[in-house]
């Protein structure tokens, strides 16, 4: 399960990789937002040397990604070119990781201080300047997770654990549920709340009518806690107010880290998530918004790279995804890649910067 402990070892250990989307891509103020990995090679984001998808070559906004600098998991800020690359909320001593933006260029992310005090989510400006904790937890009360803008801007879905550490060896507590946080009000909102025993919900992501969520699951194998061969993933969707739970795909085959399609229609996820599974198999894969016609946009097998984080960019043309040259996640290199839905058009981003 995936308590404090577990979610730092994954951090830095797994390279765990986030990819997020806001506003537009093409023309106006939107911003695009992609979380990748901690980094191999440090510097600054080099131009893309090969020609991106025209919808994402036109984009004006930001693009979103972590590095691994020092110790500490930081998100990067750049535009699209590799241009203006500059490290968000940098007063924060500690990690800054998975980000998110809303519709109107807020971003939102997740701040674990190097103290040692309960991990938050934070908002910023979109530069990643003016940073605030929203629905702040306190020492031995909860900390969240994996922050998700809401259609309107108005709420930040996030992963939440409840209570003290059990003080088992993952250090999990006793319960996790996905909140449903009001960010005018500060007040947050359980559902699908359960024991930490049973399975995490993992990157809640919001339909884009505001009505459901999806999400994945992973648990553990019986009596193998924490990842092993054996450990399985699922894809799920649920009402906004916890009701009309679904699994939209199986058990085995561990797909995970879900994102939805801008017109409602299609759901993604990637099979082997890497927060949860070291080594195998990564492919791309779409289905209806019931879990129906379920089918492979990449073929990469069990010798070729793998795909991870996959996340539509906001006008829902183009894939955007971390790619491993490897089956083995944290062994570097690994890319931001463009993959345009229309031309099946494959092409990476930053190339010149390992994630």
């Amino acid at each position: 399960m995936l308590g404090r402990a577990r979610v730092k070892a994954l951090a830095a250990a797994s390279a765990m990789l986030f990819l997020a989307t806001a506003c537009t891509v093409g023309g106006g103020d939107g911003e695009t937002s992609t979380a990748a990995s901690p980094a191999t090679t440090l510097g600054a984001a080099s131009p893309t040397i090969r020609e991106l998808p025209a919808s994402l070559a036109s984009a004006t906004g930001w693009l979103a990604y972590s590095t691994f600098i020092d110790d500490h998991d930081r998100i990067h800020l750049t535009r699209v070119d590799g241009s203006q690359d500059h490290i968000a909320a940098a007063e924060l001593p500690g990690e800054v990781i998975r980000a998110d933006f809303s519709p109107n260029g807020q971003l939102a992310f997740e701040y674990r201080p190097s103290d040692g005090s309960p991990q938050n989510v934070f908002v910023a400006n979109a530069d990643g300047t003016g940073a605030r904790v929203v629905a702040e937890c306190k020492v031995d009360e909860c900390e969240r997770y994996f922050p998700a803008w809401s259609p309107d801007g108005k709420y930040l879905a996030t992963h939440t654990t409840l209570g003290a550490a059990i003080g088992t060896a993952d250090d999990q507590p006793p319960e996790f549920a996905i909140a449903i946080i009001d960010v005018s009000t500060q007040r947050a909102r359980l559902i699908l709340r359960h024991p930490s025993s049973e399975f995490t919900d993992q990157l809640p992501r919001w339909s884009p009518d505001g009505r459901k969520l999806v999400f994945y699951r992973w648990r553990a194998a019986k009596n193998q806690p924490g990842e092993s061969p054996d450990a399985e993933a699922a894809v799920f969707t649920v009402n906004v107010d916890g009701t009309g739970l679904k699994q939209l795909t199986p058990w085995r085959m561990r797909c995970g880290d879900p994102d939805w399609s801008r017109d409602g229609s299609t759901i993604i996820c990637t099979t082997n998530p890497p927060g949860h599974f070291d080594n195998g198999q990564g492919d791309i894969y779409a289905m209806k918004a019931d879990g129906s016609k379920l089918h492979p946009l990449t073929k990469y097998g069990a010798t070729g790279p793998r795909a991870g984080q996959a996340r539509f960019t906001p006008d829902g043309k183009v894939i955007l995804y971390v790619r491993a040259a490897t089956q083995d996640w944290p062994s570097p290199p690994r890319h931001i890649y463009a993959l345009d839905l229309a031309t099946a058009q494959d092409v990476p981003v930053l190339t010149e910067r390992d994630i």
